[in-house]
């Protein structure tokens, strides 16, 4: 499994690994685990097509270098770490959004979508473990209810704007309270 540190060491070796360089966009677990969620892990590395700039070749080199299965299509053994290419289809994620650059590990550049896009998307799947997701990112980035609803009519498919729209409740109950605990801390004497 991949959790913060791993990822880190990982996106290291790939950088070390490339002849030429890379631009890839992290989205799904690693991109709430670079941004600080430590109690993440995941076997993979979603990586957004669309956004990244990369030679397959010099990539699949590196993962393959760096101990991982690049793009795999079959069965993956549990034990083993891969780097996913996600292209539009069944996402949730529209083919272009603006990113933020995360950092560099040596020919390897490495961005994120912005955090409101990101609980766009986990609104709009609404597991438990989105919705966790969702209240971390809520917690720990500037996002605003207008930014998050604007990201929500980026979402390609109606229904899963339509499910993200209605869930949108939540983030204004997580915000509300933010603000009450907020205004408890400034009403404290030192």
């Amino acid at each position: 499994m991949i959790d913060r540190e791993k990822l880190h060491e990982v996106l290291a070796a790939i950088g070390r690994a490339l002849e030429h360089p890379a631009r890839i966009t992290i989205v799904g677990s690693g991109a709430g685990m670079l941004s600080g969620q430590d109690d993440r892990q995941t076997p993979d590395i979603d990586v957004w097509y669309p956004t990244s700039d990369f030679d397959i070749s010099d990539l699949r080199n590196a993962c393959l270098e760096a101990g991982l299965l690049f793009d795999p299509k079959g069965h993956v053994e549990a034990d083993q770490m891969y780097l996913q290419i996600m292209r539009p289809g069944i996402t949730m994620l529209p083919k272009q959004f603006e990113t933020e650059v995360y950092g560099r590990f040596g020919n390897l550049t490495v961005t994120l979508p912005p955090p409101e896009l990101i609980i766009a998307t986990k609104l709009a799947r609404a597991s438990v473990s989105d919705l966790e997701d969702t209240s971390w990112w809520v917690a720990n980035s500037d996002v605003t209810l207008e930014r998050i609803a604007a990201a929500i009519g980026k979402i390609p498919q109606a229904e899963n704007r339509e499910t993200a729209t209605e869930n949108l409740v939540l983030v204004e109950i997580a915000m509300a309270s933010r603000g009450n605990e907020k205004d408890d801390d400034d009403d404290c004497e030192p």
